[in-house]
């Protein structure tokens, strides 16, 4: 049985493990800060094609949507519990730039309805009077859950974690290394050469007040994402491309965010701040799209999910799965291949 070691223990990591385990490898996870402990375990959980200004479908958006999906069921089954809501997505149009823009998906798009201003003002209590698009396909994500669920699942087909800091010429005995590393990828010289960069993303943990309880997460500029926990929520989220400290920084965070969300949800000052996360996402310089790909014999990378690494996890962990068990790059499409 061919041994794999999987560097990263976020959504790319255990999506590619996942994948891995159905091709009858077996497969070691490496990550000093366990399952889901840098920047996935803290994501928005927004789950849905459309992100932008503009709400275009995303480069292979609905295929990645069925790849999550499967893997999101797979978790929940494991856990015996639901990982997600499913109630679906309101994005609010808070110019006319974006009404345009949302009126033309509303009219192409099965999955997407258009919600004038007196429909979306009555469904949120608290919101601006403007309109929006409901994705009736987006979800709402539990990241830590859903980690912990398809974990679950891949411990069961035979995965194993080490919970300790690597570089690949310390992984011995593997027959392939796949770099699927967020942060840690600095570490890595074997990456030197990519065309990433890091940003900082912070959000907020809130209590929601008692009047609000819309049944769906929101986008407008910045998100509100509904938790597990009915009385709390997610404010979010900070893109900051240059920073002093990795670490929170609730006072900068709470200003950035607040002026985000007062946009779309005037009444945000009725939300409590109780907690401030942090963490930091791996961009492509050149697109949005991640970067998958043959580094060197016996040494891949999975990288650049960005913020979308939800959406991506699950379709670019099968296509790199498809690759390794070819060895063939060219197998990964042209779009994202390294």
């Amino acid at each position: 049985m061919p041994k794999i070691a999987i560097v990263g223990a976020g959504f790319s990591g255990l999506g590619l493990c996942y994948h891995l385990l159905q091709c009858g490898y077996q497969v070691t996870l490496f990550d000093p800060k366990g399952i889901g402990g840098g920047a996935s375990g803290i994501a928005s959980g927004l789950l849905h094609p459309y992100p932008g200004e503009s709400a275009r479908m995303s480069w292979r958006g609905l295929e990645a949507m069925r790849e999550a999906e499967l893997l999101i069921d797979k978790a929940s089954e494991a856990l015996g519990r639901a990982v997600a809501r499913k109630e679906g997505i309101l994005h609010l149009a808070i110019s006319e730039k974006k009404k345009e823009a949302f009126l033309q998906r509303a009219n192409t798009q099965d999955d997407v309805e258009w919600w004038d201003a007196k429909t979306c003002h009555e469904r949120v209590k608290g919101a601006h009077f403007c309109p929006g698009i409901f994705i009736r396909s987006g979800q709402t994500v539990h990241p830590k859950l859903y980690l912990k669920g398809l974990w679950k699942v891949c411990q069961k087909e035979g995965a194993e974690l080490e919970k300790k800091e690597v570089d690949v010429a310390s992984l011995k005995g593997f027959d392939q290394i796949v770099i699927a590393a967020g942060s840690g990828i600095r570490k890595m010289k074997e990456c030197e050469s990519l065309n990433v960069k890091l940003n900082k993303g912070q959000l907020l943990v809130c209590t929601k007040p008692s009047y609000f309880n819309p049944g769906f997460s929101l986008v407008g500029k910045g998100y509100l994402a509904l938790s597990e926990d009915e009385n709390r929520c997610y404010l979010g989220s900070t893109y900051e491309h240059e920073f002093i400290t990795e670490q929170p920084c609730i006072g900068h965070a709470t200003e950035m965010i607040f002026s985000r969300i007062g946009q779309f949800l005037p009444s945000y000052g009725a939300f409590e701040v109780t907690e401030c996360l942090s963490g930091m996402r791996v961009v492509n310089r050149k697109t949005y799209h991640p970067i998958v790909g043959k580094l060197r014999e016996g040494v891949w990378v999975l990288t650049a999910m960005g913020s979308r690494g939800l959406l991506y996890h699950g379709l670019m962990g099968k296509m790199l799965a498809q690759a390794i068990v070819a060895n063939d790059p060219l197998l990964i499409p042209k779009e994202v291949r390294l």
